[in-house]
């Protein structure tokens, strides 16, 4: 570069490496700081543009909810006792009282104590046999088995309808344990003691296993099924928790005796918070729209998009979208309003009267009624043409990443240029400096011979 060659004036004094910056800098603001400020622009563009495509989104996202008919069928539910109930969308089932008569309970067997966990639990070879819903299961065991060898014995065994587990009752007392897995009265467990053939009686120990002393085998509760009554129909089930019943109803008894009022109603505060937020997100968007188009001489305000016929295009659609009226209203029917800078206004108890009085005409209007689309399909159709893939916003965005390209070539190219007429420059001034500086030479020395022979006169 020219500033960089230090020798460069020495012989004219004036073909300086300090003209030769003062130049280009003269062309570089001439020519590269205007494509300099188009690529900021086109950055603040581009920076801008993706705000708005967040903002449409979140707009799209609220217009497509509240155009789905089934945020209409979203159930609150009310219970007054200890059961638990849940609706799920779109269930057909109004309110109801439940009443809980008797609980579905395990069958649960406890055997008599031995000392330890490790003792023997029988003299003699033998199978304990267990019966349950129908499946048998045959424990066998010898002279070597302990406690914990048994308990582990059903559970390899039986333990998917059995939990077997060893209970300590007091100090030194050991007890086997057998439950059902699941509850009902098909659950119950049958238990059998016999020897291996040999013997001829049971054999295991008598405190273990011995239904005449008083440590031995007892039923501590018999398998039972749920009996409940729903809007006084009595109903049994095998368990606690119900869910074909009604399609899309789901019980869970807690408690025998309970009487639970159960009120079901459609959400209405899910709707409302619905319209709200595509009320915040159609603000975020018309604010930012509006900021990015402005033109206030007086203030000198200016927005990034001002005068782009794309955006104000794109900001006129939404707005007459909202404004839009059909044969099943408008959005001022359901409480909300747009005011003359365009902002909107909800009242919410407005459209909290509607949804009690005439539920059916807010989810037409909404969703729309057998031909005629509803307000939020119609919208969200508008704005889906901005936002889907490939859509009008995707193509403006294409168009500013192109600028955007186009922009860095062309400085790119222009640097060259300058860069490439500077060096030219640079080696025409060191050749001209080195003329200028052997005139000067030769001029001194003619000056030498002159003033040799003036003072010799």
């Amino acid at each position: 570069m020219a500033g960089s060659i230090s020798s460069l004036g020495i012989g004219s004094g004036v073909l300086t490496a300090d003209v030769i910056d003062q130049l280009k800098n003269v062309d570089t603001k001439t020519i590269i700081n205007p494509i300099d400020k188009k690529i900021e622009a086109n950055t603040q563009k581009q920076q801008s543009y993706d705000l708005l495509f967040s903002y449409a989104n979140s707009l799209k996202g609220s217009a497509f909810a509240l155009n789905n008919d089934t945020l209409f069928d979203k159930k609150t539910v009310d219970v007054s006792g200890s059961a638990e109930v849940t609706v799920e969308t779109g269930a057909n089932v109004s309110s109801f009282t439940l009443e809980t008569v008797t609980l579905a309970k395990k069958d649960i067997t406890k055997f008599g104590a031995l000392s330890s966990k490790t003792d023997s639990i029988a003299s003699n070879d033998g199978v304990l046999t267990l019966d349950i819903d129908g499946t048998t299961y045959d424990i066998a065991y010898d002279t070597s088995t302990t406690l914990e060898d048994l308990a582990q014995s059903i559970t390899d065994i039986a333990g998917e309808k059995i939990d077997a587990s060893i209970l300590e009752t007091g100090s030194g007392a050991f007890s086997l344990v057998l439950s059902s897995k699941t509850t009902g009265a098909d659950q119950a467990i049958t238990i059998t003691d016999t020897d291996d053939g040999t013997n001829g009686t049971g054999s295991l120990d008598a405190d273990l296993f011995d239904t005449g002393v008083a440590d031995g085998y007892q039923k501590i509760q018999d398998g039972e099924d749920s009996v409940f009554k729903f809007n006084g129909i009595t109903t049994t089930r095998t368990t606690n928790e119900i869910d074909d019943l009604i399609v899309g109803l789901d019980i869970t008894l807690k408690k025998e005796g309970d009487v639970s009022n159960v009120t079901i109603n459609q959400d209405r505060q899910k709707i409302i918070d619905e319209v709200q937020m595509f009320v915040d997100n159609y603000n975020t968007l018309m604010t930012n729209l509006n900021d990015m188009t402005i033109f206030d001489k007086e203030q000198e305000k200016r927005g990034v998009f001002q005068g782009d016929s794309f955006v104000n295009s794109f900001k006129r659609d939404i707005m007459g979208a909202v404004t839009n009226r059909s044969r099943l209203g408008s959005l001022i029917d359901y409480g909300i309003e747009i005011d003359r800078h365009g902002t909107m206004r909800f009242d919410s108890s407005k459209l909290e009267s509607k949804l009690q009085s005439n539920p059916e005409s807010v989810k037409d209007f909404f969703a729309g009624k057998e031909s005629t689309e509803g307000f939020f399909k119609n919208f969200d159709d508008t704005i889906k043409r901005y936002t889907k893939s490939g859509g009008l916003l995707a193509n403006f965005d294409d168009g500013l990443t192109k600028d955007a390209k186009n922009l860095a070539e062309a400085k790119t190219k222009a640097q060259a240029s300058i860069d490439a007429k500077y060096e030219i420059m640079t080696r025409k001034f060191t050749a001209y400096d080195g003329m200028i500086s052997r005139i000067n030479s030769q001029f001194e020395s003619l000056k030498q011979i002159i003033n040799a022979q003036l003072n010799n006169k």
